[in-house]
C-alpha cells in the first residue's frame, strides 16, 4: 500500500469529520456543518482500499433522510440516484495525484534541467504566443496563468515556450499546490511535461507545500503524465456541479 505524508492524509480526513449516518462495508455517509456551499456533497473514494467516503451538509443529510433508513443495504449507486432525485448533480470526478511518502527524496535531489525555469512578467509576450497555439479546451482545464503562484515553462534555444505549468495553493491555510500542465502539440511526445512536473514537484517541496496534481478520469494524456512523472494515485474525488446563472459558469 502506497504511504502518502501526514500533510496529505490530514487534509482529506477533515471534509469527513462529523457525525456518522450510514456505515457499510463500503460506504461511509457524515453529516459536517463545515463544508463549504460549493462542496455540500463531497465524495472521496480511496484507492488503496475502494471505499467511497460521502461528507454532506446538514440541509442535505436532512433531504436524505429516508435513504439511510435502509441502513446498510445503502450503496453508493442508491446513494447518488437519490441524490439526484433531490436534483443535486455531481460534476466529474478528479482523480487526485500526490508524491509518495519514499519519493520526496528523490525529487529534491533532482538537478533543474538547463531548459527549464520560473516565468514571470517579463515573459508576458512569450506566454500569449504559447497560450495562442493551445486549444481553449486544453486552457480551460489546465488553468495555467502567467500571474499564478508559481509558473514554470520548458524553453526551446530560442527562447520559445514548449510546455508551462502553474501552481497555486490549493485552499486558505492549505500547504497542498495545486499543478496544472500545458504543452504544445508539436511538442508532446518528448518528455517535456514530465521533466516540468517533476521540477515543479521540486520547486513546491523546497518551498514548504506538497504538489497535488488533479486530472479528470477519462483524461488519458493527463493520467498517463502523473505516472511518468512519479506520482501515486491517492483518491477519486467528486462534489457538485457548479451552478450556471444567466451570466455563464459560476466562478
Amino acid at each position: 500500500m502506497t504511504r502518502f505524508r501526514p500533510v496529505v492524509t490530514d487534509f482529506w480526513r477533515l471534509p469527513f469529520d462529523g457525525r456518522l449516518l450510514h456505515q457499510g462495508d463500503e460506504l461511509s455517509v457524515v453529516v459536517n456543518s463545515e463544508l463549504e456551499e460549493s462542496e455540500r456533497v463531497t465524495v472521496l473514494t480511496m484507492i488503496d482500499d475502494g471505499r467511497t467516503a460521502v461528507a454532506v451538509r446538514p440541509e442535505v443529510a436532512d433531504a436524505l433522510a429516508d435513504a439511510f433508513i435502509e441502513g446498510d443495504a445503502l450503496g453508493e449507486e442508491s446513494l447518488r440516484a437519490r441524490l439526484l432525485t433531490e436534483g443535486i448533480v455531481l460534476h466529474g470526478a478528479d482523480n487526485i495525484y500526490y508524491l509518495a511518502e519514499d519519493a520526496h527524496e528523490s525529487v529534491l535531489a533532482e538537478p533543474l534541467p538547463a531548459d527549464i525555469r520560473r516565468l514571470g512578467t517579463d515573459d508576458a509576450e512569450r506566454f500569449a504566443d504559447f497560450q495562442a497555439g493551445i486549444s481553449a479546451q486544453d486552457l480551460e482545464d489546465a488553468q495555467v496563468e502567467l500571474d499564478d503562484w508559481a509558473v514554470l515553462g520548458v524553453l526551446d534555444a530560442d527562447g520559445r515556450i514548449l510546455s508551462a505549468g502553474s501552481m497555486y495553493p490549493w485552499e486558505d491555510d492549505c500547504v497542498l499546490a495545486d499543478i496544472g500542465v500545458l504543452t504544445l502539440a508539436d511538442a508532446r511526445g518528448r518528455g517535456h511535461a514530465r521533466r516540468l512536473v517533476r521540477a515543479m514537484c521540486r520547486f513546491a517541496l523546497e518551498e514548504g507545500y506538497e504538489p497535488q496534481y488533479r486530472c479528470q478520469l477519462d483524461n488519458a494524456a493527463s493520467n498517463a503524465l502523473a505516472g511518468a512523472a512519479g506520482l501515486a494515485l491517492f483518491g477519486r474525488w467528486q462534489i457538485v456541479t457548479p451552478e450556471v446563472d444567466e451570466n455563464g459558469p459560476e466562478d
